[in-house]
């Protein structure tokens, strides 16, 4: 993966996210340029300039946006207020869970995205769905071009991602005709920071909240439901796809075995002797402290006791539907030895791991390094399983 600040991995993964999701690289690198020497601090970097520099860059092009928006310069407004949103998320990403600018620069990055998605064509839905006494945070997008009703992939991000992030894979679906509803799990985005839901292993209960939220939409056949998780959503997507049935087809976008396993590398944690790098290893991609928020924890001893039921060891066995496993061969978070342990393991008939090598790109963590033509080929798969014609025999 392009290390834009040599030493921190961190801050290098947080900008080729940002660039995935639709960031300019010009502005990306007139905000961040000045911060090399502030990313070498430690391995968190100065956590004060880099909010600093993004939140300075998503002012001035919200400022953009709304300047476009009334001037009657739609496709400009459109574009800028997304932009904006992605730089206020990374904005906010690094604070302090309690630190006073957090809520402020979040809550921006909210309203931008919404300004934008109303002026989509098609028209992006954002809404709240109640779930276990709270909300879960969400948007819709319609199937460009479908006549009747459409099938549809329900989207679910990672430990430190937003649904506002990956609009970008919901638009390449509804390019291809299919819907997406994208949401934030709990221990996600807003249906973390709003309303305050941590991270559960039982991913299926939220997944069948959206299975049956889209049986009542009438643009919508519910019998043609994919779903896709990305990064911790890889975990997430299969658990959920091995105990909710209306799931046809799945996609784990760097697939999780034993997201235990996965903190005991990071951290070198041990019972009894705690963690001896607090969570900043190299393979890192948010702070220990945020880790912890997501959690719902307090302390590294309770996080991995709650960890210890995110495994899909005896799990994978139930999953009957179609699914595709996309790996790179150099991810730092995820080994393919675990990624191949849990293609063994599942139970459907039709099971894929589609590892992508140095030779031809898109080795790192979720393709981060390049995601095309890997992000068309995962859309493409679910519109093989999806299309009209396919016929399920589960």
């Amino acid at each position: 993966m392009f290390q834009y600040f040599p030493n921190n991995y961190m801050w290098s993964l947080a900008v080729m996210r940002a660039l995935a999701s639709g960031a300019n690289f010009g502005e990306v690198n007139w905000a961040c340029s000045g911060l090399h020497e502030a990313a070498a601090v430690d391995p968190d970097g100065d956590v004060a300039a880099w909010h600093r520099a993004w939140m300075g860059l998503g002012n001035q092009v919200l400022t953009h946006a709304e300047q476009a928006a009334q001037r009657g310069h739609t496709v400009s407004a459109r574009h800028a207020f997304m932009r904006a949103a992605i730089y206020y998320q990374w904005a906010e990403a690094f604070l302090d869970p309690d630190d006073a600018r957090a809520p402020h620069a979040f809550d921006r990055h909210l309203a931008a995205f919404a300004q934008g998605a109303e002026l989509m064509e098609p028209r992006a839905e954002v809404f709240e769905l109640p779930f276990d006494g709270a909300s879960l945070t969400a948007y819709f997008v319609p199937a460009c071009g479908a006549r009747g009703k459409a099938p549809v992939v329900i989207l679910t991000d990672g430990l430190d991602g937003t649904k506002e992030e990956m609009f970008y894979v919901a638009q390449a679906l509804s390019e291809r005709g299919i819907a997406c509803l994208a949401f934030d799990a709990p221990g996600q985005g807003a249906t973390l920071r709003l309303h305050k839901l941590t991270a559960r292993h039982d991913s299926e209960a939220a997944v069948s909240r959206m299975c049956d939220y889209l049986d009542t939409r009438d643009d919508i056949d519910a019998g043609r439901i994919g779903l896709i998780g990305v990064s911790l959503g890889g975990y997430y997507a299969p658990r959920a796809a091995a105990f909710e049935k209306r799931i046809k087809a799945c996609v784990a976008w760097s697939a999780i075995y034993d997201y235990h396993a996965a903190w005991v590398r990071r951290t070198g944690y041990a019972p009894g002797a705690g963690v001896q790098q607090a969570g900043r290893s190299a393979a890192r991609g948010t702070t220990g402290k945020h880790f912890l928020r997501v959690m719902g924890v307090d302390d590294w001893d309770a996080a991995f006791s709650k960890l210890e039921a995110f495994r899909l060891a005896g799990v994978a066995s139930q999953i009957a539907c179609s699914i595709l496993l996309v790996q790179g061969e150099r991810d730092m978070q995820t080994p393919i030895a675990e990624v191949t342990q849990l293609l063994e393991e599942i139970g459907s008939k039709d099971k894929t791991l589609r590892v992508w090598r140095a030779s031809e790109g898109g080795a790192s963590h979720v393709q981060l390094d390049r995601q095309e033509p890997a992000l068309s080929e995962i859309c493409d798969w679910f519109f093989d399983r999806l299309a009209p014609q396919r016929k399920f025999d589960l």
